[in-house]
């Protein structure tokens, strides 16, 4: 069960940002990078924030050291945000999906000095994390989408899993 989780769990979480992207890739590059007194700002911001998470997490999981942050200012527009979105969400996708059922329950040890040092999860409660991230920060989208005038939808996991039903 854990195996099918965790996969129906990633499908959902790109699949869902798939119908972001087309609300997002319809934006003027003024609305895209507009800037919001909540969370990281922009759409962009939003954007880039997501996709620095789930590689920094990726590379913790493969025990190797996250990069620096990537920076806002380096993608001035969709086209630029996307390409970097599609490597890091192949990436992911495939380490996540390639898992075995004992990796995903092998603990994996981090370290955040600013978060209390050494912390003990398992790679699944690692993934899992990942996607209700992104799932908070889907949801700060669809707000900003909606104040522009962009198109919204509802992104609840329920409706992911019928409308598998139904293809």
């Amino acid at each position: 069960m854990m195996l099918t989780a965790v996969r129906t769990l990633f499908d959902y979480h790109y699949r869902a940002y798939d119908q972001v992207w087309s609300s997002v890739m319809e934006l003027s590059r003024e609305q895209f990078v507009k800037e919001y007194d909540y969370s990281v700002g922009s759409v962009r911001n939003q954007l880039v924030h997501v996709m620095n998470v789930d590689d920094r997490w990726l590379l913790r999981l493969q025990h190797q050291q996250p990069t620096e942050s990537l920076a806002f200012t380096d993608f001035p527009d969709q086209q630029s945000v996307w390409q970097r979105w599609v490597s890091i969400r192949g990436s992911v996708q495939d380490y996540a999906l390639g898992l075995s059922r004992e990796q995903l329950e092998r603990t994996v040890e981090l370290h955040f000095p600013g978060r209390g040092g050494r912390r003990h999860n398992t790679r699944w409660q690692i993934l899992l994390h990942v996607v209700n991230h992104g799932t908070d920060h889907r949801a700060q989208i669809l707000a900003l989408l909606h104040d522009l005038g962009g198109q919204t939808f509802e992104q609840d996991l329920i409706l992911h899993l019928w409308s598998q039903e139904e293809s």
